[in-house]
């Protein structure tokens, strides 16, 4: 392949095919860091190139680099300002991002610009989906599947927002979708999941998990095809090098102002209740919802890369460095919160994070969530997970990350039990008004109403749960997977090596300076 790309820049770099053909290669391997080789020198070949600089955008996105990708497809749109489908598409690219008013002004010049198509539509159910417009978003997704009958995708959403309450005819036509070799294997690990749902809403949990498990085979096989491979040994190097990092480094004090909220951090497994938690805390009127950033992650990557490539005491440095910066790169990245005094980050790896925290932000509220681990590992396997999940797949991986989870947390709860506060999600649900008004002082705010019926409260929500945090709490959701003990049998064995499942340890002093 490289001597294709260097054939075409000697012999005509203006000429389309070998571009074509070496981008439709590094496509079909999943080779996003070669296709975005690739496409960087055909946009600078070929800048009036519309199919370039789509080639580069894709490039980016599937990296996750989404502003990278919102910038090339700035350029689409400077070509060919006037075509309703690439607005579309910018407007996907805006979704994924979470700039929802972005994508609403895109999708506002699309209707404009000529008849509603079945892309239009659909993306416009995901808009409404993801924005709290519930019902809104399912007519647009009936709109999206009446104009293109056969549209994966939307009967993924109208699965999503039905919640899997589905009719007879929309379940054979996703079946059909899902058993399809020429569909989209993307969207064969979609429909799969949709398809798990609706038949488990049926009470067919038999053919319901079989749904699961060729749905999480398929994703499988194309996490692996990209290179990502779950590997247990790395995840376990993690508890090995945390607690010496960390320890007697001297904490950053608070110095808040005007400028930035206060950050409180909602940590735990997927699944486990932080997107509920959020959205209580986010029924305060001193508070917003960000959903998961990015930033924490991103300095905790950088800092166990170190650990794991150059030694702890490398590691021990780059904090002493760099915890200012950090701090002030945290801070400069939140959203806007137009008059906030808080801020929520409910990034759930941030629970691997809880000693930068209290290295950071020693006064920022901590909010642990605890869910019933068998539910957990269940919710896990029969949602899509995103690319840098890949314990998701398989049962026994996903017990095995549980129980990495609870050895970490068990051990900041060693050092730091009195700023960790534990939301029960069983307790939450049983007895909500008292156990909210425990999370609100925990998270130094004062009780308000709205707090206890969060899902009054409209905001943005891109998780797996943006329906059901739409209707009142409830233990609809809870003990799901003991209708499937039988094949969660690798599970219930892998999670039975897992230590008591963090309920209390011994508070120790912490190492503030």
């Amino acid at each position: 392949m490289g001597r294709m790309m260097t054939k075409a820049d000697q012999v005509d770099p203006h000429s389309n095919q070998t571009w074509q053909t070496s981008v439709g290669q590094a496509v079909r391997d999943r080779n996003w860091q070669h296709l975005l080789g690739i496409t960087q020198r055909w946009t600078q070949a070929q800048p009036s190139s519309v199919e370039a600089w789509q080639s580069l955008s894709r490039a980016h996105f599937e990296e996750s680099r989404f502003t990278e990708a919102i910038n090339a497809y700035a350029q689409v749109l400077r070509l060919v300002p006037d075509d309703p489908a690439h607005r579309v598409s910018a407007a996907r690219l805006a979704i994924a991002a979470h700039d929802y008013g972005q994508a609403r002004d895109y999708l506002d010049a699309a209707q404009q610009m000529g008849p509603a198509s079945a892309e239009l539509l659909y993306s416009l159910c995901r808009l409404h989906h993801l924005t709290g417009d519930l019902q809104l978003g399912e007519d647009y997704c009936r709109r999206a599947i009446a104009a293109r009958p056969g549209f994966a995708t939307a009967y993924v959403e109208l699965g999503a927002l039905c919640e899997g309450k589905l009719s007879d005819a929309e379940v054979d036509v996703i079946r059909q979708l899902f058993d399809n070799p020429a569909v989209h294997p993307e969207y064969r690990v979609m429909l799969g999941f949709t398809l798990g749902d609706a038949l488990d809403r049926r009470n067919e949990y038999e053919q319901a998990f079989a749904a699961l498990i060729k749905g999480n085979e398929i994703n499988r096989q194309i996490s692996e095809q990209e290179g990502l491979v779950y590997q247990p040994a790395l995840i376990e190097s993690e508890l090995a090098l945390l607690p010496d990092i960390f320890n007697d480094l001297v904490a950053t004090p608070d110095t808040w102002s005007a400028d930035h909220p206060c950050p409180i951090f909602v940590v735990g497994m997927p699944r486990s209740g932080t997107t509920l938690v959020e959205s209580i805390l986010a029924s305060h009127p001193d508070v917003h919802g960000a959903g998961e950033l990015p930033t924490l992650y991103d300095i905790h990557e950088t800092l166990m890369a170190v650990a794991r490539q150059q030694g702890i005491e490398a590691a021990r440095n780059l904090v002493r460095h760099q915890a200012g910066a950090w701090r002030a790169r945290y801070l400069a990245a939140l959203p806007t919160t137009a008059g906030k005094t808080h801020i929520v980050d409910k990034q759930p790896l941030n629970f691997r994070s809880i000693g930068l925290i209290r290295l950071l932000f020693p006064d920022s509220p901590i909010i642990y969530t605890r869910r019933e681990p068998l539910d957990v590992g269940f919710s896990i396997y029969r949602h899509k997970f995103a690319k840098d999940w890949p314990c998701a797949h398989r049962l026994a991986d996903i017990g095995h990350y549980y129980r990495h989870h609870v050895h970490i947390v068990e051990m900041w709860q060693a050092r730091h039990a009195s700023a960790i506060h534990v939301v029960d999600h069983a307790a939450l649900v049983d007895d909500p008004q008292c156990r909210i008004r425990e999370l609100l002082d925990a998270a130094g705010l004062v009780f308000q109403p709205a707090c206890l019926t969060p899902h009054k409260t409209r905001r943005p929500v891109a998780t797996f749960s943006a329906v059901q945090v739409q209707r009142p709490i409830s233990i609809r959701f809870s003990r799901r997977s003991h209708n499937y003990a039988r094949q969660l049998v690798p599970l219930s064995n892998a999670l039975r090596q897992t230590t008591e499942v963090i309920t209390s340890c011994a508070a120790q002093p912490e190492n503030r300076h």
